[in-house]
């Protein structure tokens, strides 16, 4: 009995090794084989990028909840409130004109088409609220780019708009413009709180700005910048630029947009709230009633302002060398050109917040920046 008690299990053992055996030789001769192994092995893939993707963006998400600098605005500290993240304008590199302009063109231009933003109408209601909003988008255009094209003009007084009809930004022309303004950093557009609004401006650029800003509040559409809701001027770098879709460069300004769902036409569905707040920054250049007329865009409006659709807007960007980081620039390159396109019908908002901004330290210098929440 002893003896038996022994063998009994390495003949047991003996018999199932040769059976594995038996089915391996079966599988292997199986026409199916190759494709069991390729299926396997695609799905090791898929397993093992997902599980870094996840923890990747897990460690980030915990940079960012602890970054007092992006928590400056939340009620609870640690956490990331979307409806008051703001960054302020100066959250830029330390580095000079010349080295953000190399860094610039290191982010490579997106290639997907810009899909151009919907014709916006300033509701008829009030002519007063009319007047607010032109006053406070022609600020905005000539603070921000008197000094730039037509075209570059009316590329920022659409990002505004863009603004007005995303749901992570107020709902007046007013609102967009001078929100933050009540902080010395941390203001969207950095005119509205760094003293720009001290210099009177001169009365032709006023006009010009002007022009610009009734065109865009009675329907004209840029659609070089699609749904461009961030600009900065190219001798800056921001934290944040790399974690946006850099669209194009228009002048000085370099173009971008939220990713995913939220820098898609279906995330650009809000409406004008109807009532533009009173800017008292603007009393000085602030518009009489009395002086308005219904709005009404001229017929050679556009041909005045020179603002049509280009195949290739941005000018030559600098390249860095293949020497140090600190050299100069020694190529020229043009981004990429990218398919302007006419937007479809937008279907049902997306609203899942795409938040996650770069960190940043104390800059040594301002310069126009529409910065993102």
């Amino acid at each position: 009995m002893t003896a038996g008690t022994e063998t009994l299990p390495q003949e047991a053992w003996t018999h199932r090794l040769e059976r594995a055996r038996a089915l391996a030789l079966r599988v292997a001769s199986s026409p199916w084989a190759p494709v069991g192994v390729a299926l396997t092995a695609c799905f090791a893939i898929v397993v093992v990028a997902g599980s870094a993707l996840i923890t990747t963006r897990l460690a980030e998400m915990r940079g960012i909840a602890s970054d007092p600098v992006l928590t400056a605005g939340s009620t609870v500290p640690g956490t990331l409130q979307s409806t008051e993240f703001t960054l302020a304008p100066d959250a830029v590199r330390p580095i000079s004109m010349d080295e953000a302009r190399v860094w610039n063109a290191s982010l490579p231009f997106s290639t997907l088409p810009i899909l151009a933003a919907r014709p916006f109408i300033m509701p008829p209601e009030s002519l007063a609220d009319y007047g607010r909003a032109l006053d406070c988008l022609t600020s905005a255009v000539y603070y921000e780019a008197a000094s730039e094209t037509a075209l570059g003009q009316a590329a920022v007084a659409q990002v505004v708009l863009n603004r007005l009809r995303h749901p992570a930004f107020p709902k007046t022309v007013c609102g967009v413009v001078f929100q933050g303004q009540e902080r010395t950093t941390g203001c969207q557009f950095s005119f509205t709180c760094d003293g720009a609004l001290g210099r009177r401006p001169s009365e032709a650029g006023w006009a010009r700005a002007r022009a610009v800003a009734s065109a865009a509040l009675n329907g004209q559409v840029t659609p070089e910048v699609g749904m461009a809701t961030h600009y900065h001027t190219d001798w800056v770098a921001p934290f944040w630029a790399e974690r946006l879709v850099k669209m194009r460069q228009i002048d000085t300004h370099i173009f971008y947009r939220w990713t995913g769902g939220w820098g898609l036409p279906a995330a650009f569905t809000g409406a004008h709230a109807g009532a533009e707040p009173i800017i008292t920054k603007l009393a000085a250049v602030a518009t009489f009633v009395e002086d308005l007329t219904v709005p009404v865009v001229e017929d050679d409006l556009s041909s005045d302002l020179s603002i049509t659709p280009m195949v290739d807007l941005a000018p030559p960007v600098l390249v860095a060398s293949a020497g140090d980081e600190g050299d100069l620039p020694t190529q020229i390159a043009a981004p990429p050109p990218v398919e302007v396109v006419a937007a479809p019908p937008p279907p049902p908002p997306v609203l899942a917040s795409p938040l996650d901004a770069g960190r940043g330290v104390t800059p040594q210098r301002r310069a126009r920046i529409a910065v993102p929440r």
